[in-house]
């Protein structure tokens, strides 16, 4: 049995799809304040309940899939199993998301309960080549590697996957408000833009696991990064998360934008 700690986006139906394609057996869990079909709720901080309830169901992987806007520690409702790992979750709340992450895989490891790839049962969600007409040239390719060593340099802060580079230019650089958000900064700082130049870069942090935190794009992202007049998006090659791709790359054709990887 798997399970799936869904959080919001297209990213977990896109998991559940390929598991019923896949004809594997699955369970949800809704980590989220929005109702979710077909799901278990849980408060993120009932460790206790939460496994019992996996080991009820004989669950023995976990798949993290989705936004869940990381609450305050002060603001988590613990039981005594979560109370027991206190020490660890302060540790890890002051280190960043990802250190929360690995504390989570811990200690359902230690449930013997494995935390495997996001995109085990997803393969064709990651990109390894240029997915639109449209090809990145010699100047995007600058901007690209200008924006890695960027991103390269802010990993050990646990914060920023996304930049936008316009002509060795720094345009933005994603903080907390997420990739989306920084986008329609981007847009307004580009409002009296004449032509189209710039990408957008969206990488994986330095240290970050790629076994269950990808960097993930949608045609949200590609609709606001053609509304900021760029050129186009570089992703990691086959550690990036690309969601509704059919109708990005349509709607990238149609405005000679291109979704490419380095």
């Amino acid at each position: 049995m798997i399970a799936i700690f869904a959080g919001t986006g297209d990213y977990p139906k896109e998991i559940i799809y390929s598991l019923k394609k896949n004809n594997k057996k699955f369970i949800i869990i809704n980590i989220t304040e929005k109702r979710l079909n077909n799901s278990f709720k849980f408060q993120l901080g009932q460790f206790g309940k939460i496994l019992k309830f996996l080991k009820d169901y004989k669950v023995k992987e976990v798949i993290f899939a989705g936004y869940v806007k990381r609450p305050t520690l002060s603001n988590l409702k613990l039981d005594l199993k979560a109370v027991s790992y206190l020490p660890q979750l302060i540790k890890a709340f002051k280190s960043g998301d990802g250190n929360i992450l690995n504390l989570a895989k811990k200690i359902l490891n230690h449930n013997k309960i494995k935390v495997v790839e996001s995109h085990k049962y997803s393969k064709n969600l990651l990109l390894n080549k240029t997915a639109t007409q449209k090809k990145p040239n010699k100047v995007n390719f600058l901007d690209a590697k200008k924006g890695k060593k960027i991103l390269d340099n802010l990993s050990k802060f646990d914060n920023a996957q996304g930049i936008v580079i316009d002509e060795g230019y720094i345009v933005a650089i994603e903080a907390a408000e997420g990739t989306d958000n920084m986008l329609k900064r981007v847009i307004k700082l580009n409002k009296n833009k004449k032509k189209r130049s710039g990408v957008l870069i969206k990488f994986p942090k330095k240290k970050q696991n790629l076994k269950y935190d990808l960097p993930t794009i949608g045609l949200k992202t590609v609709e606001l990064c053609i509304k900021s007049k760029l050129n186009g998006i570089f992703l990691k090659k086959n550690q990036n998360i690309f969601l509704n791709q059919k109708k990005s790359i349509n709607l990238s054709n149609k405005n000679k934008f291109f979704i490419s990887t380095m």
